[in-house]
């Protein structure tokens, strides 16, 4: 009976609609699978990764000091300050000849390598002058010939010469004396000699001071 199967087939297509229909309602009340969100790590890092870098110490520069060309004579290094005289511009001499004579306001000095006269105030400055005095002069210039208190030789010319100096130093107060192993040397700003008993004289030709270092 062929009406009999394709009413079978009818409904058998219909009762395959409905389950079909029932899957899909269920499916939509149910819902869809939905997937759970995860959130992604936050990397961190760790305390001593950001710290602030630490930077070296900046670099301080010492100022580089120019080696003299000449050293300081031996004897003369206790008395020598590079602040006030500076480098030796010779290179010195470790034994010349010099005379002393004290004074009522001052003192002075003979160097027998240049010939030069020092002159010595006791208010700290200090003059110099060439020694004009010769063998064959007279050996007192000016005043009473004897000493003290007149000074005599080269030291006598001078205060002879220059009133300026004798008044300042007023009379010689013993006789001078003299030495032939006396070390001298000469700086950028001065010079240093060292007397017949052994002090060490500092002439400093900025400030035109002198001062005196006594005999180690």
């Amino acid at each position: 009976m062929p009406t009999n199967n394709r009413l079978i087939n009818t409904w058998v297509l219909v009762i395959l609609m409905l389950i079909g229909l029932a899957a899909c309602n269920s499916q939509n009340e149910n819902g869809l699978p939905t997937v759970a969100s995860t959130a992604l790590p936050t990397p961190t890092l760790a305390a001593e990764q950001i710290a602030s870098p630490t930077l070296p110490p900046p670099v301080t520069m010492e100022p580089t000091v120019a080696a003299c060309e000449f050293p300081t004579q031996p004897a003369l290094t206790g008395a020598w300050s590079s602040e006030e005289l500076g480098c030796p511009t010779t290179a010195g001499a470790a034994a010349i000849n010099t005379a002393y004579a004290p004074f009522e306001g001052g003192q002075m000095l003979w160097r027998g390598d240049t010939d030069t006269i020092y002159v010595l105030y006791n208010d700290g400055r200090w003059e110099s002058y060439p020694n004009e005095w010769e063998q064959s002069s007279q050996e007192f210039s000016c005043g009473e010939e004897s000493s003290p208190p007149t000074p005599k030789r080269g030291f006598g010319r001078v205060w002879c010469d220059h009133p300026a100096v004798r008044d300042a130093l007023g009379a010689v107060t013993a006789d001078e004396i003299g030495d032939a192993a006396s070390a001298v040397q000469d700086f950028a700003n001065g010079t240093i000699l060292v007397a017949p008993f052994g002090d060490l004289f500092v002439f400093a030709g900025e400030s035109g001071t002198w001062r005196v270092v006594e005999a180690p």
